[in-house]
């Protein structure tokens, strides 16, 4: 069998209207979640014994939400029964969590801003006043005929929060593999400057992205630019607002050279000014520490 097997010859009218009712970001109720685990031996990282059976992987099921609500986080167009969707039996959902139960506030805050990437807060959870958040380490298939029966649920407050999710959905999954050094040494130096900066230095506050121009591949790059994208020029009477993250990309030449990388001295961008080629040749550098919602 393939999935083309469950998608019906045509779908029934009352189901197309059905679906149309529901987009992305909305929730429906339920807790369950589903994985794959080994067949006939203990699962070392979630701690079940599995059954034997003839296929190498067999289904394990378990209560993955503690408020009752799960978030569709396909595509809205996939989720009709027209245009692509008509392609699609199932959409995909992810558990809603109580974050304001289980973390400090200090923690909810950082998944509040966006700063947390496995989770998207929810600007208009169905209990009023409390923080949940969409948990985006598990995604399950739900069939569509599961939106039939039920009623979508809103949990967010507005087109762009929706949005939002979408683009976090997305920035999950395309986030780029790094040399280690550049995903731990760099960016942990990053975090550090940004976050002892935010709130003391008036630099940091016009910073809108920093991304990472790579020649090579991106796990053995043979030449690495940084570039700080912000939201005003740093040139003529601004330009000591440049020091700060020039000297830290300095500081990195060496170790970088002796790992066969070489350094191209860094570049400022405003938004206004960043060049197609240089967007389109540069990944993003997720840094909780900007905070900057979609765009960073």
């Amino acid at each position: 069998m393939t999935i083309d097997n469950l998608v019906p010859e045509s779908w029934p009218e009352d189901i197309v209207t059905a679906l149309d009712e529901w987009r992305q970001g909305h929730l429906i109720e339920g807790d369950l979640g589903a994985w794959l685990c080994a067949a006939g031996r203990y699962d070392p990282v979630t701690g079940e014994d599995m059954p034997d059976d003839e296929c190498r992987l067999v289904a394990a099921a378990a209560g993955v939400s503690d408020v009752g609500y799960l978030v569709v986080v396909s595509q809205t167009c996939d989720i009709a029964a027209t245009g692509p969707g008509a392609r699609h039996p199932f959409v995909q959902v992810c558990p809603v969590r109580d974050v304001g139960s289980a973390f400090t506030p200090a923690k909810v805050q950082q998944i509040r801003s966006g700063q947390i990437v496995e989770y998207v807060y929810l600007t208009k959870p169905p209990v009023s006043g409390r923080d949940w958040a969409v948990d985006l380490r598990i995604s399950m298939p739900l069939s569509k005929g599961a939106l039939v029966a039920a009623q979508p649920v809103e949990g967010f407050a507005t087109e762009n929060d929706e949005l939002a999710l979408a683009a976090r959905v997305a920035a999950k999954f395309e986030r780029p593999a790094l040399h280690d050094y550049l995903s731990k040494n760099l960016i942990g130096s990053l975090e550090g400057l940004l976050s002892k900066a935010r709130g003391s230095h008036d630099w940091c506050d016009d910073v809108e992205q920093l991304r990472l121009q790579v020649e090579g591949t991106r796990l053995t790059p043979q030449r690495v630019r940084l570039i700080v994208v912000t939201d005003i020029d740093f040139n003529g009477i601004l330009i000591t607002k440049k020091k700060p993250l020039r000297e830290l990309w300095k500081s990195h030449k060496n170790a970088l050279r002796a790992l066969g990388i070489e350094q191209d001295p860094i570049a400022f961008r405003t938004l206004d000014k960043m060049s197609v080629a240089d967007y389109r040749n540069s990944i993003p550098l997720n840094l909780r520490a900007l905070g900057r919602g979609n765009f960073a």
